[in-house]
């Protein structure tokens, strides 16, 4: 059985599936010049967009739900960070 190839910038290799995930994230990497911003990070900057009565909705939302809340899962940081991705 042949492995299956990767075209990477006209470049042939060949790999196993894990190693295709690899390459391809390395090679994103490489193009990417900044370095990414954490989640923690980006969890601080939307919470400061906030206005306040959505800090307090988050404040409520977090202590009512404790552990099954997830910021970074929440439709408003999902739509805030799509948006600040595109416009950085």
């Amino acid at each position: 059985m042949t492995q299956p190839q990767l075209a990477i910038h006209s470049t042939m290799i060949n790999t196993t599936e894990p190693q295709i995930q690899n390459t391809f994230n390395a090679q994103l990497d490489k193009r990417s010049t900044e370095p990414k911003m954490s989640i923690e990070k980006l969890k601080e900057l939307y919470l400061e967009t906030l206005t306040p009565k959505e800090h307090k909705s988050y404040i409520i939302a977090r202590d009512h739900l404790g552990m099954s809340f997830t910021l970074e899962k929440s439709v408003g940081f999902l739509q805030w960070k799509r948006e600040f991705v595109k416009n950085t």
